[in-house]
């Protein structure tokens, strides 16, 4: 299935959409395989029939390829894969390493009651007559693995050497009373069939580990490198969920962010390269990258810094190239406008904007005058009836200016300001308001400029007779 000795895969279970923590597990994977020149593989772990929904699949799989985390070709779905598991079960039964449990819910729910937190090895040693009579009387089982004595040991490229006393480790179900298999043993199988060399997953998969190795030593199976990632955590140091109203991939998407923008922040989340370097592109994370760098400690889910990140890419990214992606998102934003008017709104806004949705929401006063004031914005610069009478004045000098470059504004300002013994925000405020609706947003005098001499004067004009409300 490979022409590499590295492969790695992302296996997310089809049950809800791709949250963050499962977005942070596939980059790490594809930028270990990228940079070492391997494959990264995809499997869909469906075999939950009651949980597993295809609408999740596509999002999961729209989610990965939005990010840009291409995978290589065959894509796996666990679904089509039970008559595989199958033979391995009967492999296992004559090895006599599973065994027939046929203990009911009742029955463990009881011994746990009572204290047995492992399976108390009831059914482990049955004679094969028993084993048979129940089979005939339709009694409903499990398979069970027969845990060996002695320890289990492996060296974990983040958390070093792990050790545990097999007595730790429960005799596990591999397939359900239903016939279904459980995640321990197709985990397995697939990895092995699909030649992975490295597991990378999340810190939360540690306790399943041994159970893994102990099921490919009873298959005869080579063992792959194990590598755990640092949970994601919330600013409560709890691990990150949807409590801490954390978004699933699709929203970031949703919201405009760039690609770029969260799989950095994302990488950054456990991982640094050894500089203080925070802003890295798609490329250089492949180059830079590398497990012995991964963090042992939780990493703290940071919005902020989520938008710092995002507002650096942003700047980064050519005026042009974000033009095309408002426009492919939203056909009719800037429709009607000149290029160049519209290549001048980026720029202005670039240094403020976090994410594509911002362009759109910060920009509409360029195209549409202001229905309606800010309500704060009121408040702070145009609450009564004297407003109205230093704009009218201010409306006057500038209906009468020369030139309308920003420069010559910001003058003509600032010699008003100081002929009438204001302070420049007492005229700057009102002003902003009239214009923009709000008190948000890139210097005035570059709006006032863009928006041309005209359209300037008619919102100051509408302003004087709707304000103060």
């Amino acid at each position: 299935m490979h022409n590499s000795d590295i492969n790695v895969r992302f296996a997310p279970s089809p049950t809800g959409e791709l949250h963050l923590g499962g977005a942070r597990t596939a980059l790490f994977n594809w930028l270990f395989a990228k940079h070492n020149n391997g494959n990264f593989y995809l499997r869909i772990e469906d075999t939950d029939p009651t949980r597993s929904r295809d609408e999740y699949t596509d999002q999961i799989l729209d989610a990965l390829s939005w990010l840009g985390l291409n995978w290589s070709e065959p894509l796996i779905y666990q679904s089509n894969r039970f008559n595989d598991y199958k033979v391995h079960i009967k492999s296992l039964l004559s090895s006599d390493q599973l065994y027939h449990c046929f203990c009911s819910k009742d029955t463990l729910t009881d011994s746990k009651q009572k204290g047995h937190y492992q399976y108390p090895g009831t059914c482990r040693d049955l004679e094969p007559d028993d084993i048979k009579t129940r089979l005939n009387q339709g009694i409903s089982f499990t398979y069970r693995v027969r845990i060996p004595e002695g320890n289990t040991k492996y060296e974990d490229m983040i958390y070093g050497p792990i050790e545990v006393d097999n007595k730790e480790i429960d005799d596990f179900i591999v397939i359900r009373s239903d016939g279904s298999p459980t995640y321990n043993f197709t985990a397995v199988i697939d990895d092995h069939y699909m030649d992975i060399s490295h597991v990378i997953r999340g810190e939360d998969h540690v306790s399943n580990t041994p159970k893994q190795i102990i099921l490919y030593e009873a298959l005869g199976f080579t063992i792959p490198i194990f590598a755990h990632l640092p949970m994601i955590l919330g600013s409560d140091g709890k691990r990150l969920s949807k409590r801490h109203g954390a978004p699933g991939v699709q929203t970031f998407r949703d919201e405009g962010y760039l690609p770029d923008s969260l799989n950095n922040y994302l990488a950054l989340l456990g991982w640094n390269p050894g500089t203080a370097d925070e802003l890295f592109s798609f490329d250089e994370l492949v180059q830079k990258f590398d497990l012995s760098k991964v963090q042992k400690k939780g990493a703290v889910w940071d919005e902020k810094k989520l938008h710092w990140i995002s507002g650096q890419h942003i700047m980064r990214t050519g005026t042009d190239h974000i033009i095309d992606k408002l426009r492919f998102n939203d056909p009719n934003w800037g429709k009607g406008s000149s290029i160049s008017y519209l290549i001048s709104i980026i720029e202005l806004l670039k240094v403020r904007a976090k994410s594509l949705t911002e362009f759109v929401t910060q920009s509409e006063y360029f195209f549409t005058a202001p229905s309606v004031y800010d309500e704060n914005g009121l408040k702070k610069a145009w609450k009564e009836n004297s407003v109205n009478n230093r704009i009218q004045l201010l409306l006057e000098k500038l209906s009468k200016l020369d030139s309308w470059r920003k420069d010559h504004l910001q003058n003509s300002f600032e010699l008003f300001a100081k002929e009438n013994e204001l302070g420049l925000g007492k005229i700057i405020m009102p002003i902003r308001l009239a214009v923009c609706g709000t008190l948000n947003g890139p210097a005035v005098y570059d709006i006032l400029e863009l928006l041309g001499r005209d359209e300037t004067l008619i919102r100051i004009n509408s302003a004087l007779k709707a304000l103060p409300k």
